[in-house]
C-alpha cells in the first residue's frame, strides 16, 4: 500500500480545512495509507467517520516568530526527526504556514505537492498580514514538485507570483453530498419566514470576503422591496464594523449574523438563494455547497473564473432585487465528481516514488 503524508496547519473552521476533511472522508483514498500531521489539536470539524485508513498525528508548531523567518533558513534547520521519510507521496494542503513547507519538502523520497487554493494577487492586494508572511515563505515554492489548482482561476497569479514554470494540474475540490443531504434535515432553533425572500452569504467575515460589497447592494435591493430577508453564517475580525454598519442602516430585523455553525446546511436548506461577492476566492465551495441545496446562486461575473461550470451575475443588485422564489431541487453534483476522480486517479497513477 502506498503511503501519503499530508500537512495542514489545523482542522479548525475554514475553507482550506472543511476541503480537507471533504478529500480525507471521500473513497479516493482508500487505497493509500494515510498520515494526516496537523499542528494543533483544536478541531472544529467531525472527523469520527475517517476510515482505518486515515491516521491523524499532531506536531509541535513553530514559535509563531518563525513566521517572520525566511523559509530557506529554516530548511536548513533539523527538525521534526519524528517524522520518517517514508512516504510517495507528501501533500503541503495548508499552503500557507512554514511547518507544512518544512516537513513537505523535506521529504527527499516522496513526491512533493502543493495546494494552490487562493488568488495569490488578491491576497496581496487585500490581506496585508499575507504581504508579510509572502516576504518570508516565497523561496519555497522552488522546492515542490508539482503543483494542485483548485481552479483555473488561480493558475496564471501563481505563475506570476509563485513559481512561473510550475508544473500545475487542476482539481476542484470535493463537496461531500452525502453529508450535506443528510444534515440539512436537522431542526434548528432558527425561525424563519418562508413568507420572504430569504437570502444566505456563508464565510469568514473579512474584508477579503465583500461583505461591504454585498451588503451595500443587499441594501439597495431592500429599499426597492421589504421582503429581502438575509441571514450571514460565520465569524471574523470584521463582524464587529458590520454590525455598526447594520445598526446605522436601521435592518436589525432584516440582516442577521449567526456566527459558526457545527451545520450551515440546515440553515441553507431554509433559504432561497446564496450570494457571494468575494474579492478573493480560489473556489467558492460554498456555491458548489448551496447548488447542491438547490439555492439560486448570485455572484458577481468576475468569480466566474474560478467556478467555470457556474454561471455569474452581470449586476449583482439588479438580480437581488429581482429575484423570485423558485422550487428547489437537490443537486449530486455527479459530473462534477467524476471529473474530480478522474484527475486524482491521474496524479496517482503518473507520480512514481523517487
Amino acid at each position: 500500500m502506498k503511503k501519503i503524508a499530508i500537512f495542514q496547519a489545523d482542522l479548525k473552521v475554514g475553507g482550506i480545512q472543511r476541503s480537507l476533511v471533504n478529500l480525507l472522508g471521500s473513497s479516493i483514498l482508500d487505497e493509500y495509507h494515510v498520515d494526516v500531521f496537523l499542528f494543533s489539536r483544536d478541531i472544529f470539524y467531525d472527523t469520527s467517520s475517517f476510515k482505518e485508513n486515515i491516521h491523524i498525528h499532531f506536531l509541535k508548531p513553530f514559535p509563531y516568530w518563525f513566521r517572520c523567518i525566511p523559509f530557506s533558513l529554516i530548511r536548513r534547520m533539523k527538525l521534526y526527526t519524528e517524522i520518517k521519510d517514508q512516504y510517495d507521496f507528501a501533500f503541503d494542503y495548508d499552503s500557507y504556514r512554514q511547518e507544512c513547507a518544512y516537513c513537505t519538502t523535506k521529504m527527499n523520497c516522496a513526491r512533493k505537492i502543493l495546494w494552490i487554493h487562493s488568488d495569490i494577487e488578491k491576497e496581496l492586494l487585500f490581506n496585508w498580514k499575507y504581504r508579510i508572511l509572502y516576504l518570508f515563505f516565497k523561496e519555497k515554492y522552488k522546492f515542490y514538485d508539482e503543483f494542485i489548482a483548485v481552479s483555473q482561476g488561480v493558475i496564471e497569479p501563481f505563475r506570476k507570483h509563485g513559481n512561473k514554470k510550475a508544473k500545475i494540474r487542476i482539481i476542484p475540490n470535493i463537496i461531500n453530498v452525502k453529508q450535506i443531504l443528510s444534515d440539512c434535515h436537522e431542526k434548528t432553533k432558527l425561525l424563519i419566514d418562508s413568507t420572504k425572500i430569504n437570502i444566505v452569504c456563508v464565510g469568514r467575515i473579512h474584508i477579503q470576503k465583500g461583505y461591504d460589497l454585498f451588503l451595500n447592494d443587499f441594501l439597495a435591493a431592500y429599499k426597492a422591496r421589504k421582503d429581502l430577508r438575509c441571514y450571514i453564517i460565520g465569524d471574523g475580525p470584521d463582524l464587529y464594523y458590520y454590525k455598526k454598519w447594520i445598526k446605522r442602516h436601521a435592518l436589525e430585523d432584516v440582516v442577521f449574523f449567526l456566527g459558526n455553525q457545527k451545520n450551515p446546511f440546515a440553515i441553507m436548506n431554509q433559504m432561497d438563494a446564496l450570494c457571494l461577492e468575494s474579492r478573493s476566492e480560489g473556489q467558492g465551495m460554498v456555491l458548489w455547497e448551496a447548488k447542491c441545496l438547490g439555492l439560486q446562486l448570485i455572484f458577481p461575473k468576475r468569480l466566474e473564473k474560478y467556478n467555470i461550470l457556474l454561471k455569474g451575475e452581470e449586476n449583482v443588485r439588479e438580480a437581488l432585487i429581482n429575484l423570485v422564489k423558485k422550487e428547489k431541487q437537490y443537486t449530486y453534483l455527479e459530473e462534477y465528481h467524476d471529473y474530480i476522480e478522474k484527475q486524482y486517479r491521474e496524479l496517482f497513477l503518473n507520480l512514481k516514488r523517487i
